[in-house]
């Protein structure tokens, strides 16, 4: 009796989530895996099998090869300076120095706000005010062309998005050196270790699992740089700000290429779940 009681509130507990994750995954996913095998405008009735032929032209497509280099790029370049940026300040404002705690949260405030509120405040920023400033001052850096120049585009929306997920990383980097062993950091003391070789040789060693973890969460939020992008430069100029998700809904909802799109949002998921993958196996290893 009581066994059937624990596999029924099991099930209570478990249908109801289990129901979600079907109908709104499962099931989109399958339609998406698909339609990718289709010509499809999204809104007509018929759909036209063409099995593997979006796939191939994926990678005939110079648009897309474009955005899946700005997404690596992007990402690689995020990676690296918000957990560098991200640690150092961790670093810094673990002391014990007078206003810590507000430094903590002016830093951590930008994360809070969403992606399109930051897009549109920094669109400002970097185009308008700088156009108004140049006249005022004459310095060089607010005449050069932020967003709209295709060298400094990507740098552009990297600081943007760096602007407001630093403190993000930081927050989780303080977690970790809060959480760290004090018996090693008391031995390195005694054994006259100062405080800039404890980082690399004790503090980074046992912060592994934490800057895991930072570094995923960095590629996922450049892979969630969707509704930023679109406020802030909209893929332009050209195409040279384009990453995949903002590609995929120019091909599903402006071309009206439904078929080629879910094809595009099909290898997004396999690169993805690799991604997640390598992540997961280090980690495990670790």
């Amino acid at each position: 009796m009581k066994r059937k009681k624990e596999i029924l509130d099991y099930v209570r507990f478990v249908c109801p989530m289990l129901f979600l994750y079907v109908i709104f995954f499962l099931v989109p996913l399958g339609q998406t895996v698909a339609y990718s095998f289709t010509n499809w405008n999204g809104i007509s009735k018929q759909k036209e099998f063409i099995g593997f032929a979006n796939y191939v032209n994926a990678w005939k497509d110079s648009v897309f090869l474009n955005s899946m280099k700005f997404t690596i790029v992007s990402a690689i370049v995020f990676m690296a300076a918000a957990n560098v940026l991200g640690f150092l300040l961790a670093l810094c404002l673990n002391r014990k120095i007078r206003s810590r705690i507000l430094l903590r949260a002016i830093i951590f405030c930008p994360f809070i706000f969403n992606n399109v509120t930051v897009g549109f405040i920094w669109q400002f920023l970097l185009g308008r005010l700088m156009t108004d400033l140049y006249p005022l001052t004459g310095w060089g850096i607010f005449n050069m062309g932020w967003l709209s120049n295709e060298k400094l585009v990507l740098y552009s929306v990297v600081f943007v998005k760096l602007w407001q997920s630093m403190g993000y990383f930081m927050v989780i980097y303080l977690a970790g050196l809060q959480m760290l062993p004090q018996d090693p950091l008391e031995a390195a003391v005694i054994d006259g270790c100062g405080q800039l070789r404890m980082i690399p040789y004790i503090k980074l060693p046992l912060m592994r699992p934490t800057i895991f973890v930072c570094l995923f969460l960095a590629v996922t939020e450049t892979l969630n740089m969707y509704p930023l992008l679109m406020t802030l430069t909209n893929g332009g100029p050209g195409h040279a700000s384009e990453n995949i998700s903002l590609y995929i809904y120019t091909e599903a909802f402006k071309s009206h290429n439904m078929g080629y799109a879910s094809a595009l949002a099909v290898i997004l998921t396999v690169v993805v779940m690799i991604v997640a993958a390598f992540q997961m196996k280090i980690t495990k290893e670790e």
